[in-house]
């Protein structure tokens, strides 16, 4: 595909990012639901989770460029956090139906802390603190964990 054929289609870069990260997030939350099959929904957002996390880790530049283009000002900014917003919904709706995961978690709030402790991890690191960290957070989520007031 030659250049301008691409910016006919992606005017900037920071669209042709968001093109193939939503392209990206639609593959692995595809991978895991066909995986996941009966398994309790906790299991399913933890796979999840690991296979997000395996793909933004190999593809740093994506990260940066999603980061930047999350905290400008451009109007199309959010639409990549709030797929991946709608994509959390969905497993932690499925949670707190079979009551694996706590009721009074917030999609978007899950998703900042998944790419928050995602950026964690330093461009010459394989993300390894990021895993465990983000499987500390998964935990968090379980219905079990949940605190009385």
């Amino acid at each position: 595909m030659g250049i301008a054929t691409l910016y006919r289609h992606f005017p900037s870069r920071d669209e042709l990012a968001e093109a193939v990260y939503q392209s990206k997030l639609d593959e692995v939350t595809a991978r895991v639901r066909d995986r996941a099959g009966d398994h309790e929904a906790l299991a399913a957002l933890r796979a999840w989770v690991e296979e997000f996390a395996s793909f933004i880790l190999v593809k740093r530049g994506m990260m940066d460029t999603l980061r930047a283009a999350w905290h400008s000002v451009i109007p199309h900014a959010s639409v990549a956090a709030a797929r991946t917003a709608d994509v959390v919904a969905v497993f932690l709706a499925a949670g707190a139906a079979d009551g694996s995961i706590r009721d009074d978690a917030d999609p978007m709030d899950v998703t900042v802390a998944i790419l928050a402790l995602l950026s964690t991890a330093p461009p010459d690191d394989p993300g390894t603190r990021a895993m465990r960290l983000l499987e500390l957070f998964v935990d968090g989520l379980a219905a079990s964990a949940k605190r009385s007031n």
